[in-house]
């Protein structure tokens, strides 16, 4: 459990206020998941003026579309019947192998809610299967297969992470253009801070263009700060 009167302590320490402001700009959304400027468009979704998470937003759709469908159609409880839903399960996968290597939302929208509806046909297959010695080694070959399957798209989504923060001229999440606002609230609120001073001057050029990807505004910073560590040495 946190102390409650840490901050109280490190504010006796010398650290200052604002550090503690600073500290929550860090925080997505809820149900975000990533910053919501407009250089995670992609990885975002905003239904009402809401930005969700794109790939949370469809796959849980996706997931439930699936199981209601199977409640419906109701489908025997035999081994064929658990091959083909199986099947289709894996079906379903393929699209995400090749998310990757395409970040765009038209999509990895669909792409998402059907692996959502490959999730819910897992759970369709397993339930399926009859209740004997041979459906439950077929249940656990069907979750061996989804968990095998999983860790693969998820080593081949590392190798390829799509991270627009890295290199973005607007600065880096959280102390960038796009927070720039909050950094004004906060130098209002908790009076004249040299770091956050600073922080502001150098991004107040930058306040009149909007973060995109694949874009740079007409301005630069002036550099004070270094927002990305240097890359490792080969």
């Amino acid at each position: 459990m946190a102390d409650p009167v840490s901050p109280r302590r490190l504010e006796l320490a010398g650290v200052p206020p604002a550090a503690f402001a600073l500290s929550e700009l860090g925080r997505y959304p809820s149900f975000a998941h990533h910053p919501t400027c407009g250089r995670h468009d992609h990885h975002l979704v905003r239904p009402f003026g809401v930005p969700l998470c794109l790939g949370c937003a469809c796959m849980y759709p996706g997931i439930g579309v699936a199981l209601i469908a199977l409640f419906f159609v109701s489908p025997a409880h035999d081994m064929a019947t658990a091959f083909w839903v199986a099947m289709a399960a894996l079906g379903c996968a393929v699209p995400t192998f090749f998310q990757p290597f395409i970040q765009r939302r038209w999509y990895k929208i669909p792409a998402r809610f059907v692996l959502g509806v490959g999730f819910g046909l897992v759970a369709g297959a397993a339930w399926i299967v009859p209740n004997t010695l041979w459906g439950w080694v077929i249940r656990v070959a069907v979750v061996a297969t989804t968990v095998g399957l999983g860790t693969v798209a998820l080593r081949l989504r590392a190798k390829r992470l799509d991270d627009p923060c890295k290199n973005c001229p607007w600065g880096a999440f959280p102390v960038c253009a796009h927070n720039l606002p909050a950094l004004r609230r906060i130098r209002e609120q908790q009076g004249p801070d040299p770091f956050v001073d600073a922080l502001i001057t150098e991004l107040e050029p930058l306040a009149p263009y909007p973060p995109r990807l694949g874009e740079a505004p007409p301005v630069q910073r002036p550099g004070q700060f270094q927002f990305h560590a240097p890359p490792p040495n080969p």
